[in-house]
């Protein structure tokens, strides 16, 4: 580390400029590519499902291969910060959420009803899917990406549960 110190302070004021420089965009670019990914394949889902997670003292989640057929089907598509569902009104139950990312950074799906996270997915990259199983009960609720600023780009969506 010494010969680093003594090589830095011989460099000319410009040259060092150069490097702090190069050194900040470098951290930029680093911080940039790990919330994305390559957009290789865009336009093709993977067709490998991950198994869903929850947070600290939220609904129990499992697939919907796991015995659970009473389950409702539901499809959230991801993109470039953006979600869309299947239908924004539906009936109290058991859905198995299928999240499929066709984005180009990785997501993930939360379930928040009143201020209250009650699920959240595994974080999927681009072109990847996982099931998220929740419990909804009437009434109103935001499903939102909680990966980074995301959310606050518009990764959400109003659901109506009656």
């Amino acid at each position: 580390m010494p010969a680093r110190i003594a090589v830095s302070r011989t460099l000319p004021r410009s040259s060092s400029r150069w490097a702090s420089a190069a050194a900040l965009l470098a951290l930029g670019l680093g911080g940039l590519t790990a919330c994305g990914g390559s957009d290789s394949g865009s336009g093709t889902a993977a067709s490998s499902t991950q198994s869903a997670a929850t947070s600290s003292g939220a609904e129990s989640s499992a697939s919907a291969s796991d015995g659970s057929s009473e389950a409702e089907a539901l499809t959230a598509t991801e993109t470039n910060f953006k979600i869309s569902l299947d239908e924004d009104h539906v009936k109290a139950g058991t859905y198995a959420i299928k999240v499929v990312n066709n984005g180009n950074a990785t997501h993930n799906l939360a379930v928040e009803e009143d201020g209250t996270t009650k699920a959240t997915s595994d974080s999927i990259g681009p072109g990847e899917s996982t099931t998220l199983t929740v419990d909804l009960d009437a009434g109103k609720y935001v499903f939102y990406c909680s990966i980074g600023n995301h959310r606050a780009m518009g990764m959400e969506i109003d659901v109506t549960v009656t």
